[in-house]
């Protein structure tokens, strides 16, 4: 937490194949025993709520072990991990790389997975490259697919940079995505101070009352952030029966 503020992690990985050996190429059956080598997280990429740099932390640079233990200490220190689609992916991933590297887990992060909210909003696609374009936020960094993963694997600097700046680029792009869809997620976990007036969501103090909604028992005042534009719950006051 930094003046009071939580801090936010906005994350991404990307991830390698799995080399495996097999007897064909259509309607194959993979099992363990044709596991040549494990696929796993090829580079993460990181980024503070609010600030310029993306740190793009990758197997081929900083060696696996190192990028899984500098992710580690930056996932320890965060408040929030913000991400599309990792609560699924991307933090199971990590997990079981911080075992492998003979770490131990670091405290459990509040999660907010902007996949899950984007999910409800009724686009005929959830895909990041297509619901950020739709927003008018602009597109994933474009690559050439699957030659682009071989050529980092073989070690190709060219490849290798072109990953990072497809990394670094999904990173701002959750963000920017969070930023236009925070007043649409109604399960966003507390980030506020513990002032009464100010907003769950964002932390601003800059609220307005709007009107009441009410429950069988409760008349519970409506109150909306001027900045971010989320909604919550103010003073409720008990109905008389």
């Amino acid at each position: 937490m930094t003046d009071g503020k939580p801090r936010i992690l906005f994350l991404d990985i990307e991830t390698k194949p799995a080399l495996v050996y097999s007897f064909g190429i259509r309607d194959q059956h993979i099992t363990h025993k044709q596991i040549a080598e494990d696929g796993g997280v090829i580079c993460v990429g990181l980024r503070w709520a609010g600030e310029r740099k993306v740190t793009v932390l990758s197997e081929w640079e900083h060696g696996w072990q190192g990028m899984i233990e500098e992710t580690h200490r930056l996932v320890s220190e965060a408040d929030a991990i913000a991400t599309y689609n990792g609560a699924s992916f991307d933090m199971p991933k990590l997990m079981g790389c911080f075992l492998l590297a003979g770490l131990a887990p670091p405290p459990p992060p509040t999660q907010i997975d902007i996949y899950k909210a984007v999910r409800k909003l009724g686009f005929i696609c959830n895909k990041l490259d297509y619901v950020a374009p739709l927003l008018g936020l602009g597109h994933k960094v474009k690559h050439a697919g699957l030659e682009m993963w071989i050529a980092v694997m073989k070690g190709c600097p060219k490849a290798q940079a072109k990953m990072a700046r497809y990394c670094a680029g999904d990173v701002r792009l959750t963000e920017e995505l969070y930023r236009k869809v925070l007043p649409y997620i109604p399960t966003h976990p507390h980030m506020g101070n513990t002032k009464s007036d100010a907003c769950s969501a964002c932390g601003s103090t800059n609220t307005q009352s709007r009107g009441f909604r009410r429950t069988k028992a409760f008349r519970i005042a409506r109150v909306q952030c001027q900045d971010c534009g989320s909604w919550q719950s103010g003073a409720r006051e008990k109905m008389a029966a």
